[in-house]
This record gives C-alpha cells, structure tokens and sequence, in this order.
C-alpha cells in the first residue's frame, strides 16, 4: 500500500460521494454506494478516504448505476476488508456537473423568496426521495417541503425564487 498518503486533517474542499459497501470480483474492487448521477464521478483521479487519507483510483466503472471503484494499494479481495463501510470523498473541483445541476451543501442556506420578492425562509437541508429532490425551508418557526421542480422553482444568484402553490406555506 505505497500509494496511500496517511491523513492528517480532512482537507475542506472535499465532499462525500458515497461510501464502500462491498467487494466487487476477486482484483479488490468495491462496490461504492454513492449519493447522486453516478455519471458525475467519471475522471476521478483521487479520492479521500476516511482514516486512510488520498489514495490514487486505479479504474472507476458504473454498472447499472453501481459504482465499481478500484484504488490503488489493493490488489486483491481480501485487502478490501478494512474498506467496507468507510466514506469515500472527492474534491469539489473534480466532479464534473453539468450546467443546471447542484451540490445539495451549496443549496443550503439560501434565501427562499417569491416573484414579488417577499421571504419564504431559507433552505434548511435537502433530502432525496429518489423521484425528485425536496427542499426543506425553515419558514416561520416550521419546516416546509418544497419538491425541486421546475418551473415554479427557480435557483437565482444568491437565492431561490418559488412561485408558491396554493396552500404550500400556509400554516
């Protein structure tokens, strides 16, 4: 295990993309349990695992949207025990997105406005229900799940604008 950088502090740039559930095949593989278009991960050239630190990745594949993802170091199936279950991470700058599409981290903590510009709150965090992304807002001392749809969601700079349905924020 050469290649393997021993972590000091987690550097801040990185997000998690998913963590290692299983081995994958007899060459010490795993399967990675990500969180998103597995399609974005594509080009890693490194990624950050949890009390290991960087590592280089040797090949990364998706199958049926399962992430197969080997890194160097390990060779063989039975090496990968000490992987199961760590949380995997990349750097931000290197997960290509394609226009229209966001980190949930960077979606949280905006400014939730209507058209007129009045305050709806602020997104408090995200959650994925597999059919559509929900935004949790923070609005007058409650929550209210907002489903990320166009065209009565728009992200602006700064801001999200929601053209509100009727009853949506109504206490």
């Amino acid at each position: 295990m050469s290649e393997l950088v021993a972590p000091s502090e987690m550097p801040a740039d990185l997000i998690s993309i998913g963590h290692f559930t299983q081995p994958f095949g007899k060459d010490g593989a795993m399967k990675l349990r990500n969180s998103g278009d597995p399609s974005h991960l594509r080009g890693l050239k490194k990624v950050w695992l949890e009390s290991l630190g960087f590592v280089a990745v040797r090949k990364l594949e998706v199958f049926n949207e399962v992430v197969i993802l080997k890194i160097a170091g390990f060779t063989q199936r039975h090496l990968t025990d000490e992987l199961r279950g760590l949380e995997v991470y990349a750097e931000k700058s290197a997960i290509q997105l394609p226009e229209g599409v966001h980190f949930y981290h960077d979606l949280i903590g905006l400014p939730v406005v209507s058209p007129d510009g009045s305050s709806l709150g602020v997104v408090k965090s995200m959650m994925d229900t597999g059919s559509a992304d929900i935004l949790v807002v923070k609005y007058q001392g409650r929550e209210v799940l907002v489903p990320l749809q166009a065209p009565y969601v728009q992200l602006l700079e700064g801001k999200i604008e929601i053209e509100p349905i009727t009853g949506l924020f109504d206490a």
